[in-house]
Order: structure tokens, then sequence, then C-alpha cells
């Protein structure tokens, strides 16, 4: 029997799509927090169902506790910046192709390190083990 999706359903996929790309925490996206990292994430989110599902906008609205102006910006906000930013980019082509890179950056892994929830002695010594591992991995002794 065909099962048809719900906005719910698209909703789950995008968060969860979201939120394995970006390193933040699903509850977090969804939080009324408004914590630079949490934002952006939730702009991916929007981005998400309005290009993958073709939502409507009030509907992803209701579903992000927004209105369909915010919608409207975090669509504009996830094109505008992914011309200027890697990272950004690299969001962007990977919720355009519904693909998870496997290989991320150096760049995006000290970005996902950063945005997480951790304390910042967690995060300087994750830090200076990635550092470790890079040079490593280089060849190169600190």
């Amino acid at each position: 029997m065909l099962q048809l999706r719900t906005n719910r359903d698209n909703f789950v996929e995008a968060i969860s799509f979201v939120s394995e790309l970006t390193g933040v925490k699903e509850i977090d996206i969804m939080s009324k927090t408004r914590y630079r990292d949490f934002v952006v994430a939730r702009h991916f989110v929007r981005y998400y169902m309005r290009k993958n599902f073709g939502m409507t906008l009030g509907s992803i609205g209701d579903l992000t506790n927004g209105h369909h102006a915010s919608v409207i910006h975090s669509v504009k906000y996830v094109e505008d910046y992914s011309l200027y930013d890697k990272t950004y980019k690299l969001y962007k082509e990977s919720i355009d192709s519904r693909y998870m890179p496997s290989k991320l950056t150096t760049r995006d892994r000290v970005y996902r390190i950063l945005s997480s929830g951790k304390n910042k002695e967690f995060k300087c010594n994750a830090i200076l083990a990635l550092i470790r591992e890079v040079n490593e991995s280089e060849g190169t002794i600190e």
C-alpha cells in the first residue's frame, strides 16, 4: 500500500539531516535560543524543507515555530551566504543533493567542535586533538 508523506515526516527528515550535517543537536535547532549556530541550523532546516519538498511557507513556518516571512528570510540567507562562505556552500550543496559528505574539511570539523554544547575545556581539548591528528597525517611534528 502506498503511504503518503506528511509535512511532519518531511520535518523529521529535514531536522535529522541538518543535525547530522551541522553537528547541532535537534533539540537545540528547534529551541527558542538565538545562539548563532542554532539559528543558522534552523535556517538550513527551513531551506531543506522548501527546496526538497516544496512545502508552503506557512506550513514550514508552523513546524519551525516561525512565520512565512521567517522562511523567506531563511531561504534567502542560505542562498546568499553560501556564495561567500565555504562551509555554508558545502551545507547548501549537501542539502540540494541530499548527500552527506563523508570527508569534512578541517575547518568544518573545528566549526562542529565550536558549535557543540560542550564546555570550553572540552572544546579546547578537542581542537588540540584535531591539531595533533592533522599534524600526524601531514607528517609534521609540533
